[in-house]
């Protein structure tokens, strides 16, 4: 769960100060610990009220009081969202299957009309805030460019935002991963996208929320390592957003023996800096093979890095903890998981690994392997698994019930 800061102490409205009978302070208190679906019934009370319930104090105090840790979703998702594409005839929906005790379906909402009728890919998730992107492909005089529509969608109060577009040009822009946080110094939330156009010089926009805008970190000076010949960045997950920071994977290419190194490249969106995180040895040290997968996600409330290795003709997912972050090589011996995979969907809280197992996949076609795939829930300690028959995209995230964009401008209600 992101880091919530206690609001600071500011002054209700002041039409809430005028309420008779009962004080303002325990009007406020009462409100702040009501369910969403209650304080928005809540506004036609009186306008004292209204002013209230839609105030930013009393967002970030509702935020700050009802962040409590009920452990990880495995959250459920249309591939194409558009309730008007086939092969969905009725309004397509959001599911949320909850960690905390046997999986079960614990939000459904309805996916907005609004969206575009593309594959929908999940930034990230943060204070009951889902970031989605959708991703356009034209062909521009014999190149190709791409088009990122991104939303900020809560689904608890049926609003969303559209950020404003940006463009990667496929010929010079590098593929990396949008990012999403929550910057608790200002009560902001932002999405940062990383372009590089030479080697070893990556550029970072920021788009922040409440300014609505995105902007060019014009003095950052982010420069890999000398020699560096080229990198690539791994994303198979959305990227975890930890300690105030966001984490990219990613691999270093360098001098004339082209020696690959690994590295997590870390952003923090307080300081808006970059750091370098060392990561752990291979868990078969001198196998011979190359890694079948890798990404980083969070495992048990920690930063953790997962690869997928083959020795010989066996498998194996092996997940390492962080100890103690920011600790040089401070990383817990790894989880060594020998199951048939096909790729990773997420980690939770509680130590679940989302796999889709490749032995549950049959049928003739990209369509009909679609429809049979099998997600396979894992308990490594418990040495048990379980399966769901999910048709759709599935990831591993954070969500709880909020009032985050209730008050701010150029929101959409649905």
């Amino acid at each position: 769960m992101s880091q919530i800061r206690e609001p600071a102490r500011e002054q209700p409205p002041t039409t809430l100060r005028r309420q008779k009978y009962i004080h303002y302070s325990i009007v406020l208190n009462i409100l702040a610990r009501l369910p969403v679906k209650s304080l928005l019934r809540f506004r036609c009370v009186c306008k004292s009220w209204d002013s209230l319930i839609t105030s930013p104090y009393f967002i970030s105090t509702h935020l700050y009081i009802n962040n409590v840790d009920r452990g990880d979703y495995i959250v459920n998702m249309p591939w194409y969202v558009n309730p008007s594409s086939p092969p969905y005839s009725n309004r397509p929906v959001i599911t949320f299957y909850c960690d905390h005790d046997g999986f079960d379906k614990i939000f459904e909402f309805e996916i907005p009309s609004r969206f575009p009728p593309y594959q929908a890919n999940l930034v990230g998730s943060c204070n009951g805030l889902l970031c989605l992107e959708f991703q356009v492909w034209e062909e521009r005089w014999q190149a190709a460019s791409k088009t990122a529509i991104i939303y900020l969608w809560n689904p608890s109060i049926r609003k969303l935002k559209r950020l404003p577009d940006i463009m990667f040009d496929c010929f010079f822009d590098c593929f990396i991963p949008l990012g999403f946080a929550y910057h608790s110094e200002d009560n902001d939330y932002k999405v940062v996208k990383i372009s590089y156009y030479s080697r070893r010089k990556l550029e970072v926009e920021v788009y922040t929320s409440k300014s609505d805008s995105w902007r060019t970190l014009e003095d950052l000076d982010v420069s890999l390592r000398p020699k560096t010949d080229d990198f690539g960045f791994h994303f198979s997950l959305p990227i975890p957003f930890f300690g105030g920071a966001l984490h990219w994977l990613v691999d270093i290419i360098q001098g004339e023996e082209k020696h690959k190194t690994e590295m997590i490249l870390s952003f923090d969106v307080n300081n808006e800096t970059f750091e370098e995180l060392a990561v752990p040895d291979r868990c078969f040290d001198g196998a011979g093979n190359e890694f079948d997968g890798k990404c980083i996600s969070l495992f048990r409330g920690k930063l953790a890095l997962i690869r997928l290795e083959t020795v010989g003709e066996q498998s194996f997912a092996c997940v390492w903890a962080i100890k103690e972050y920011g600790k040089h090589k401070s990383w817990n011996k790894p989880l060594v998981v020998r199951e048939q995979y096909d790729r990773f969907y997420g980690l939770t809280k509680r130590g679940f690994i989302l796999l889709e197992d490749e032995s549950h996949i049959s049928g003739n076609g990209q369509l009909e392997m679609q429809k049979k795939r099998k997600l396979v829930l894992i308990d490594p300690e418990a040495r048990c698994e379980e399966c769901f028959d999910f048709q759709d995209i599935s990831f591993v995230a954070t969500f709880m019930e909020s009032l985050a964009l209730l008050d701010e401008a150029n929101v959409i209600t649905y």
